[in-house]
């Protein structure tokens, strides 16, 4: 254990030129994608207005979070893709209908503005890595005691986590322990797999305050940065 908490807390310092930051937030996986996505503007303007200007703080990213995030654009380009390949399908059969026209050009439209989604999504993973690498610690350092515990984690009915979030959920028990009385710690997800009583219960312990709400968060660290 106390080797793996100080491998994490040298990680931080590193990143941080020698520095513990008073407050450390570490984001799950829908977080990279609000941001990757613009579709939070809370989450939007916590990484760009305020991560800039307080070095005092830093977000952690675990190293599962930013494999998710891939898979889950790849999901997603694959759902849009499915969809304009219907409207492809669809307008070729509406065009032997008379009295169409104008729905069809509509529809071609829509299956350009696809185009459009598609390659931006595709892109997502490498060019908001590239960006935020600056801005946060995507935390890649191998940590043998995180997957033994998330092993034993995902096993057992009363957490009721897979095996990936079980990785998650350990890694913020260990920020927590390791930076426990030099940095106060807060987790922000948006995945309520995370909302049981022994989970909430382990993070209290870990010193780690846990987030659902990007709006209550971002309020949070704005009340312990002192910023408007």
């Amino acid at each position: 254990m106390d080797n793996t908490l100080r491998t994490i807390r040298e990680e931080i310092r590193k990143n941080r030129e020698g520095n513990i930051p008073a407050l450390t937030l570490v984001i799950d996986t829908n977080i990279l994608a609000d941001h990757a996505w613009a579709r939070d503007s809370n989450v939007v303007y916590l990484i760009e207005e305020i991560i800039p200007n307080h070095r005092e703080f830093l977000i952690v990213v675990p190293h599962i979070c930013e494999v998710e995030f891939k898979l889950i654009t790849k999901e997603e380009v694959n759902g849009w893709k499915e969809l304009q390949e219907e409207i492809k399908k669809r307008v070729k059969d509406l065009e032997r209908y008379s009295g169409f026209e104008e729905l069809c050009e509509r529809l071609k439209k829509d299956v350009e503005d696809l185009e459009v989604l598609i390659n931006r999504l595709r892109e997502a993973p490498m060019k908001e890595i590239g960006i935020l690498s600056s801005l946060m610690l995507f935390f890649s350092e191998s940590l043998p005691l995180q997957h033994e515990m998330s092993y034993y984690i995902s096993k057992d009915p009363d957490y009721g986590l897979v095996f990936e979030d079980a990785l998650v959920f350990s890694f913020v028990k260990l920020v927590g322990k390791a930076l426990d009385g030099e940095s106060k710690v807060l987790f922000l997800t948006k995945d309520r797999d995370f909302d049981v009583e022994k989970v909430l219960a382990e993070l209290r312990e870990a010193n780690v305050e846990i987030y659902f709400a990007s709006g209550e968060c971002l309020q949070r660290i704005k009340e312990e940065l002192k910023c408007e």
